[in-house]
């Protein structure tokens, strides 16, 4: 193919933004590793049990396991799609560097210090990689079966850390979003179980929050600037109900229309405003007025409406699930499997349509992962999301008839199961304040 002509000048933003990527991922993990050393530290005689320390010695082990594996995984993809995104923009402007130091026989090496250096600046300049990793994934429906499910799973993690987070007081909530986005959702959602199975809860008397000493700011300058601005909530403050579900309607509207602005000018306004919105059941209760919320009594006083909002949410993700899925069924037309990368992307063409041809639309759509390595990363993630909740699960013995009332709207929903719960809940909190008195 006829070499394309550098189409952009050098700029250098985008290496600034993917410095700025890398650092913010270390940045992010350095604070929430601090803050769960911190939490661990703070830890009280009542989490000092026999059985308390048996469960944290046997968990918190196999989530930072977990914790690991994805990171790893996601370091892996990333550099797989990295490079090659660069070899194509290479071989599409005439500096294909294999091409270069081989022979016209293609049986010797020429002399390579005659080859070019690697354009990193304008290769960064040329390609939107960003947003070429998140269209990639939405352009074909049965590559956003698979993306749906993070963006679903995104959604419900920030609502978890706005409501467990928020309850326990956990520091740093933001954190865990962030590192969500810039790194996986299994990533942070094994780093935001440790951080529940090592923080102390109920806090004790008189700490607010735990002091965390993150850099640049120690905690208590920017706490202070943060009171010279937001009006702090008083103790048992909780934001209203259709603040939460406003927020969840907002961040499922945006899912639904992801890949119809899949190769349209707007596609990347649609990614920053998707993106944004799952900050905001985090960040709108701190923003608010106090009359915007109530204040409970008893931490436990918001079971029943928080179950009723994961309910929600959770028939939403399935329609739109089920609604992707029958799509994806549908459309899954031979040489899809085609995408902006396909001239480099090892595959037999051959083989690859001999496949397409004899595999059924099931088998399409589970075998798009194979596709890209950016896709790859996202089953991945699906995956090794759905093992983290199942080891929760187990981890905290939740059963069927939980999952089920906490996810299926109107199931069991007599107020007789609530009411037992906050039974056991209030019994619970006894042994620890005595515990802690001592």
């Amino acid at each position: 193919m006829a070499p394309v002509p550098f189409t952009h000048p050098v700029r250098y933003s985008p290496l600034i933004l993917a410095a700025g990527h890398v650092s913010s991922i270390a940045y992010f993990t350095y604070a929430v590793g601090d803050s769960l050393y911190t939490s661990y530290k703070s830890l009280g005689p009542g989490a000092n049990t026999r059985s308390r320390i048996n469960q944290r010695q046997r968990l918190v082990p196999l989530f930072l396991g977990l914790a690991i594996a994805a990171f790893l995984a996601a370091l892996t993809s990333s550099v797989k799609f990295a490079t090659l995104s660069y070899d194509t923009w290479a071989y599409e402007h005439g500096l294909d560097m294999t091409q270069r130091l081989l022979g016209e026989d293609r049986t010797h090496l020429l002399d390579d210090t005659k080859s070019s250096p690697p354009y990193i600046v304008q290769w960064l300049s040329d390609t939107p990689i960003y947003t070429d990793a998140l269209e990639i994934v939405a352009e074909t429906s049965r590559r956003f079966w698979w993306g749906q499910q993070i963006d679903l799973g995104i959604v419900a993690f920030s609502l978890m850390l706005a409501t467990e987070g928020r309850r326990r007081k956990i520091p740093l909530l933001t954190a865990f979003l962030v590192l969500a986005h810039l790194v996986n959702l299994s990533f942070a959602q094994n780093l935001f179980f440790l951080a529940l199975l090592l923080t102390p809860f109920p806090l004790p008397e008189g700490d607010g929050d735990l002091q965390i000493p993150v850099v640049p700011l120690p905690t208590s300058t920017w706490m202070r600037l943060r009171n010279q601005f937001l009006q702090p909530k008083p103790t048992g403050w909780v934001p209203s109900a259709p603040l939460l579900y406003g927020t969840i309607a907002l961040n499922l509207g945006l899912t639904l229309i992801l890949p119809y602005a899949a190769g349209t000018f707007t596609f990347s306004n649609v990614v920053f405003l998707s993106r944004a919105s799952t900050f905001l059941p985090i960040v709108l209760p701190k923003l608010v007025p106090v009359h915007w919320g109530s204040i409970q009594q008893h931490p436990h006083g918001t079971y029943e409406s928080i179950t009723k909002l994961f309910g929600f949410l959770s028939a939403a993700s399935f329609a739109l699930h089920v609604k992707t899925g029958i799509i994806a069924l549908l459309l899954s037309q031979p040489n899809s499997h085609y995408h902006r990368h396909s001239a480099l992307f090892p595959w037999d063409v051959e083989e690859r349509s001999r496949w397409d041809r004899s595999t059924s639309a099931l088998g399409k759509v589970l075998g798009s992962t194979f596709e890209h390595p950016v896709v790859a990363s996202v089953g991945w993630d699906v995956i090794q999301c759905a093992l983290s909740l199942g080891f929760w699960a187990a981890a905290r013995g939740i059963n069927a008839r939980d999952m089920m009332i906490s996810s299926i709207p109107g199931y069991n929903a007599n107020p007789s199961s609530f009411e037992w719960t906050r039974a056991r809940a209030q019994q619970r909190p006894e042994a620890p304040r005595a515990s802690t008195n001592r």
